[in-house]
């Protein structure tokens, strides 16, 4: 008989059997969910991976988006039909989305035996960068799976801390790579901001951005924000004749600017950051999103998933399926589960999935941010990815979250 909190075990892609746990309960019955069960198939000691997510507590839905995609790849890779191996035990557990819970959990993972080979998740910012140290010094792979706070990577505990997602510190510089990408190669740009912290960040990462890729220097125009009338801006835009315009504020300044711009006869291309991706600026703006409006927006490692925007959840969904995805194909390319093995072989082996490797500081090399356009209702890919491959030197902002 299995106790009430007992873990059932999925099978992933290394050919991995699903089987009961009989080990005894050592955690309260909210602290891991039922994943799903099948007889044992093979007498090999199986391998424990752990997953953290928020299950209780303001991000649960979170949490369980997360689930849900784990449950969807295991379903898809026993439907290929997996191959003969060593059994996977993939056990739940709660995190609660805070420092407190996030340490204890660790802590409780670490007193157990055999100790799990690799902790995925932890979506949180707090949660991953206050358990992260703890899984290092036991010696546990931790793939970090929708945590886009640069504090991980930037003070990254060690070589076993990996991040697969992208990091909130990028999108200016990925914003001036699109911007480039809008203009041409020798193409006039213009980057308009309303002379907050937020905005200024985002404007020096996107001119750093620019220089790196040899781009004509951007001119620069300062908004007061709060105002109803933009024309000396509009006035300055269409004498510079740029080839395209950065804008970086908020919606209702960024809706009167781009009327007064469409009302001029001035059809730029304007990109925008991600605070405009909400129903105030779509509500705002109207007809004028299909006249070529980009917003930069968060993606996932997953490449596959970028032809409409996701949601917070649905992006840490996806970055979680990744890590589970490139940790069991690093398993079957090595023939090892050793944490220090697979870290190594996951930062200067050949490409996973997606074409993914790891930098130096164990971020992914993927897109943190992609640009969108406002069609059908929906927020989706404008095409044009940018090259995260060897991106300039992010500029950190914000506190964890």
């Amino acid at each position: 008989m299995l106790c009430a909190c007992s873990l059932l075990f999925v099978s992933v892609a290394i050919g991995l059997v699903l089987l009961p746990r009989t080990a005894p309960c050592a955690e309260p019955a909210d602290a891991a969910i039922i994943a799903r069960s099948h007889t044992r198939q093979s007498g090999a000691e199986p391998i424990r991976i752990a997953v953290a997510l928020p299950l209780s507590g303001p991000r649960r839905a979170l949490g369980a988006a997360v689930r849900e995609r784990l449950d969807r790849l295991v379903a898809d890779i026993e439907a290929h039909g997996g191959r003969a191996g060593r059994p996977i035990d993939l056990e739940i557990h709660d995190d609660a989305c805070s420092r407190e819970a996030a340490a204890e959990l660790a802590h409780r993972l670490i007193a157990t035996q055999p100790l799990p080979v690799l902790v995925i998740g932890h979506p949180c910012g707090v949660a991953a960068i206050t358990a992260a140290p703890i899984y290092q010094q036991a010696g546990i792979l931790f793939i970090a799976a929708g945590t886009r706070h640069p504090k991980l990577t930037e003070e990254r505990a060690g070589p076993l801390v990996l991040r697969a997602a992208g990091r909130d510190d990028r999108q200016g510089m990925e914003a001036g790579l699109r911007l480039r990408g809008l203009a041409g190669e020798s193409g006039a740009t213009i980057i308009v901001h309303d002379r907050t912290v937020m905005a200024r960040t985002l404007a020096t990462a996107a001119r750093t951005a620019l220089a790196t890729a040899n781009a004509p220097a951007p001119i620069e125009l300062q908004m007061v924000a709060g105002e109803a009338d933009y024309s000396r801006i509009v006035t300055a835009i269409a004498a510079a004749n740029p080839a395209a315009v950065l804008f970086l504020g908020f919606p209702a300044e960024a809706a009167i600017l781009l009327r007064q711009l469409r009302q001029a006869g001035i059809g730029t291309p304007v990109l925008t950051n991600d605070a405009m991706a909400t129903r105030e600026f779509v509500d705002h703006a109207g007809d004028l999103l299909s006249s070529h409006v980009e917003v930069m927006l968060p993606v996932s490692i997953d490449p596959t998933g970028h032809a409409e925007a996701e949601t917070a959840d649905g992006l840490a969904a996806s970055d979680a399926a990744a890590a589970l995805t490139l940790w069991t194909a690093a398993v079957a390319a090595t023939g090892s589960d050793e944490p220090a093995r697979i870290a190594e072989h996951l930062r200067t082996g050949p490409q996973g999935p997606y074409g993914i490797t790891f930098d130096q500081k164990g971020d992914a090399q993927m897109p943190s941010y992609a640009s969108f356009r406002y069609i059908g209702g929906a927020w989706q890919q404008a095409g044009g990815s940018v090259d995260a491959r060897n991106p300039p030197a992010a500029h950190t902002t914000g506190a964890a979250h």
